[in-house]
C-alpha cells in the first residue's frame, strides 16, 4: 500500500509541475492582453417584450360543463320533485348494475293485462315490467311500446337535490 501511495504522490507533483512552466504562462498574458483591448463596459439592453392581447374570460354566459347537452343525445334532464319520495332502503335489483348504455331492447311481450320488454344485457335477455328498475341510477321502466321502452334516471345533483333524465331505449331490429 505504502509503495502505490508513493507512486501516486509522484505523478500528482509531476503533473502540477507541468502547469508551472514558463512557456504556458507567457501565453496566458499574451492572451490577456489581446483581450482587454477588446472589452467593453457596456452592457447591451435587453430585448423590448410586446404585451400579447388581453382576453377577458367570462363564464357567466356558458353552459356548465357539468350538465348534458340540452336538446340533443339520449334523454332530457330536469329538476326531479321525486327525490323525497326516494326510497334508499329498497332492495337492489340485480339489473341496477348494469349502466344504461349495456341494454338494447330485442323484443315484446304482451297480453291484456300487462306488457313486457325483452332487453338484452352482456348477452343475456331479462324480461321486465313497468315499474322494474335498471341501471345504476335508480332507472325505473316508465312505459313499455312495440318500438321502445322509456326509463326515468334519479340522479344527485349533488347538492341535497335531483335531476330526472328521460331516455328511450330503442328496439333494435337485427336482434
Amino acid at each position: 500500500m505504502g509503495v502505490c501511495l508513493r507512486v501516486f504522490g509522484a505523478g500528482l507533483l509531476a503533473s502540477l509541475a507541468g502547469c508551472d512552466s514558463p512557456q504556458t504562462t507567457a501565453d496566458l498574458h499574451s492572451y490577456l492582453q489581446a483581450t482587454q483591448g477588446h472589452a467593453s463596459n457596456a452592457i447591451e439592453p435587453l430585448p423590448v417584450i410586446s404585451v400579447g392581447p388581453v382576453f377577458a374570460y367570462g363564464s357567466m354566459g356558458l353552459r356548465n360543463p357539468f350538465q348534458a347537452i340540452g336538446g340533443g343525445g339520449d334523454g332530457s334532464w330536469q329538476v326531479s320533485l321525486a327525490g323525497d319520495e326516494l326510497d334508499a332502503d329498497r332492495p337492489r335489483q340485480f339489473l341496477e348494475g348494469f349502466d344504461l348504455e349495456q341494454f338494447e331492447m330485442v323484443g315484446m311481450l304482451s297480453s291484456e293485462s300487462q306488457a313486457n320488454a325483452l332487453l338484452r344485457a352482456n348477452g343475456v335477455i331479462h324480461r321486465l315490467k313497468v315499474g322494474d328498475y335498471l341501471g345504476r341510477n335508480n332507472g325505473q321502466i316508465a312505459s313499455i311500446q312495440a318500438h321502445q321502452i322509456e326509463v326515468f334516471e334519479l340522479i344527485s345533483d349533488g347538492r341535497g337535490g335531483w335531476l330526472e333524465r328521460s331516455l328511450t331505449i330503442p328496439l333494435n331490429q337485427q336482434s
